[in-house]
């Protein structure tokens, strides 16, 4: 999976429908699916009635994911590294 973009939470709007998140994260709709089942964040709706997520969600999300993706990179560069 690739790494999700490091987001500034200070920037996010109040709340992002699926379509928004998946692109702010540069992930496919049904990878969002997957790892926000593995995290127990679902979406929710807004008084209009769309599905996504309110700003805290989205940082719990993003923050779980971006460092998941960091934590597999360092021990993928342990393997590779001698001095590890």
């Amino acid at each position: 999976m690739a790494n999700v973009p490091y987001i500034n939470y200070k920037d996010l709007d109040e709340f992002y429908t699926l379509p928004e998140i998946a692109k702010l994260f540069d992930l496919p709709k049904q990878d969002l699916k997957q790892k926000c089942k593995q995290y127990g964040i679902e979406p929710r709706r807004n008084e209009i009635g769309d599905f996504g997520f309110v700003k805290y969600d989205v940082r719990k999300l993003h923050n779980a994911i971006y460092y998941e993706d960091r934590e597999s990179g360092k021990e993928a560069h342990r393997e590779d590294d001698p001095w590890a």
